[in-house]
């Protein structure tokens, strides 16, 4: 009998708990959040494209000597920094020095030919061909006042062939002189010649003694080295590798469908790890043919590069500037991704409440987030405390106060 009291109390005891708790909840007030909001309009922004890629020289060049030869000394190392004119490496000279003294006696033996050979054309010959041609006409002369003689009778025949024969042997003087004159002018030419060769002779010998020194045409950057002091150099093969660094080029792949917007002048931000200046570079070249490996089209960004920051090899971050837009942007945290979509939370003013929307998005740029559809001008989305919303809450503006 007192079991069954304990139990009928018990079950009173539990029955006002329940109601307590009942009444306690409904008495309860619904709990109104607070939010920040901003109003959705068009915003410009500009239109960028990020992509890196390697630094290059903006010329290089592989030095090589004009001869063969024993490489005497490299002077440089790869890395080195060389001006314009320094050297930067030079071939043994012993033969090439041989060369320019052989060269210069023949050319003095040329030259003592060449002026003996003018002197007897100047000297000998035009007397030679006077005294012949003086010597003739006298003979001429001679000849005619004999032969009149011999026609008036006043002579023998024997006087006239007498004349007549030294007449014969004068003519062949004076046309012996001529042709003396003629082989002189043709000695001195040949002289002329030889001379000529020989000075063409000295002059190579003195260049290829000039160019066993191997300059740098440009200031820039050893990129390679690539023989040694001692081995021989074949002409024409590169010995190092210089880059010209005072501008340079970084060198990127553009997607095949962004390609189409790069164009030349196009203005670039650059940036390189380790490095905390920033760069400003140009579009200067966009090829015309993908990458079969990558499919992109590799664009030169030509930068400046005075103080030699900019390395070959280096790995630089590019922000490409290609144009102005205007869109719909709303700050990216404003959206949320829900199993139906993207959906954002709009404020009522009127009733202090919120309704879900759905809404269709573009590209991320930066902190915010395209909206192609789903909103409209003037419409006020949560921006703060949408995380804990659902559709039709009633919430206050941050900073009121609740009533």
């Amino acid at each position: 009998m007192i079991e069954r009291k304990r139990i009928s109390i018990w079950a009173a005891v539990l029955c006002a708990l329940l109601l307590t708790g009942c009444s306690d909840k409904g008495q309860e007030k619904k709990e109104v959040r607070s939010i920040s909001v901003a109003t959705v309009s068009d915003a410009a922004y500009t239109d960028t494209l990020n992509v890196s890629g390697n630094v290059t020289p903006v010329e290089t060049a592989n030095l090589s000597f004009k001869l063969d030869g024993k490489l005497k000394e490299v002077y440089v190392r790869e890395g080195d920094a060389v001006e314009m004119g320094q050297k930067v490496a030079e071939l043994s000279m012993e033969d090439y020095s041989l060369q320019v003294r052989v060269a210069q006696a023949q050319l003095r033996a040329a030259e003592a030919q060449y002026a003996t050979a003018k002197m007897q054309l100047d000297a000998d010959a035009p007397s030679k061909i006077a005294q012949a041609k003086a010597q003739f006409v006298l003979t001429q002369k001679t000849y005619n006042r004999v032969k009149i003689l011999y026609e008036a009778q006043a002579v023998s025949q024997s006087d006239l062939d007498e004349i007549s024969a030294k007449l014969a042997a004068d003519s062949e003087t004076y046309n012996q002189a001529l042709e003396g004159k003629t082989m002189a002018v043709a000695q001195l030419e040949a002289a002329a010649a030889q001379k000529d060769q020989a000075e063409a002779a000295a002059d190579k010998a003195v260049r290829d003694l000039k160019d066993t020194s191997l300059n740098s045409p440009m200031r820039g950057v050893i990129l390679k080295k690539l023989m040694n002091d001692g081995e021989t150099a074949a002409a024409g093969y590169p010995v190092v590798v210089i880059g010209r660094t005072d501008e340079v080029y970084i060198e990127v792949g553009v997607p095949d469908e962004q390609i189409n917007q790069i164009k030349h002048g196009q203005s670039a931000d650059i940036s390189v790890y380790g490095i905390d200046t920033a760069f400003k570079g140009s579009v200067s070249g966009i090829g015309a043919l993908a990458d079969s490996n990558t499919r992109t089209f590799t664009v030169k960004i030509r930068v400046k590069n005075p103080t030699g920051e900019l390395k070959p090899g280096m790995i630089a971050g590019v922000i490409l500037y290609t144009g102005s837009q205007k869109a719909v942007l709303i700050p990216l945290d404003s959206v949320l991704q829900r199993a139906d979509g993207s959906v954002v939370f709009v404020y009522d003013a009127a009733s202090k409440t919120v309704n879900r929307r759905t809404v269709t998005t573009g590209e991320i740029r930066g902190n915010a987030i395209e909206i192609l559809s789903g909103l409209e001008f003037g419409d006020q989305i949560v921006t703060e405390g949408q995380f804990l919303l659902y559709d039709g809450d009633s919430v206050q503006l941050a900073g009121e106060v609740q009533s």
